[in-house]
């Protein structure tokens, strides 16, 4: 083990000064990773199906505080929404009023969903570029040896440039492309959520609309 973390420090310590930028994002980028990982696929399941079920269930026995505790504590937008809609159904109000409410709430859930999301492609798009600076920087070190030093030195800062080159430009890419990837499976995962989110609300609304014009 200790022999694998000195190669990699060495590995590391040749990409030359670019490479701390580049951690940094790496850094970055796997905490916003994690962050929306957790809260796209933990926080936000996507089968709300029974959860609007069981809150139709309830208020159709009049017990809208029964449909209040089904969604507890929840921290999801759709729970959220869905707890708009109930409580503005408890207090009387009509369906438009409850429309408006849930539209009201929405704004300031919606953009959840996408919280943080656009710094993985950023991230991307920049460590690719600081790979390049990386390389065009090794590419001058290599030339800069050819011109100035003796023939004794030229092989060895040579070699140095062009492993700094390459380094820097394998270690952007190794960052970017894994963004890219994620980047695109959590905004597929952000649309399915906002139709799933859509989807509920009109469910109940649909419900709470025949409810009240039933009463």
């Amino acid at each position: 083990m200790t022999q694998h973390i000195e190669l990699l420090a060495t590995w590391f310590r040749s990409g030359g000064p670019f490479m701390w930028a580049l951690l940094l994002f790496l850094a970055s980028a796997t905490a916003v990773t994690i962050e929306r990982l957790i809260f796209l696929y933990v926080i936000c399941p996507r089968d709300n199906s029974g959860l609007v079920g069981k809150l139709k269930t309830a208020l159709s026995e009049n017990k809208p505080d029964e449909a209040l505790k089904i969604l507890g504590k929840k921290s999801s937008p759709v729970c959220a929404l869905l707890r708009v809609a109930v409580e503005s159904f408890k207090a009387g109000g009509s369906p438009a009023d409850i429309q408006e409410n849930i539209e009201e709430a929405a704004i300031g859930h919606l953009h959840r969903f996408s919280e943080r999301l656009n710094y993985l492609s950023l991230f991307a798009n920049v460590a690719t570029l600081v790979g390049l600076l990386g390389t065009i920087s090794g590419l001058m070190q290599s030339f800069s040896a050819l011109a100035t030093v003796d023939a004794a030195q030229k092989a060895t800062l040579l070699a140095a440039g062009i492993s700094e080159a390459m380094i820097t430009t394998a270690f952007g890419l190794i960052i970017a492309v894994p963004c890219m990837i994620v980047y695109t499976i959590f905004a597929n995962r952000r649309s399915a959520l906002v139709k799933d989110l859509d989807e509920s609300t009109v469910r109940l609304l649909n419900f709470m609309k025949k409810k009240r014009t039933g009463e």
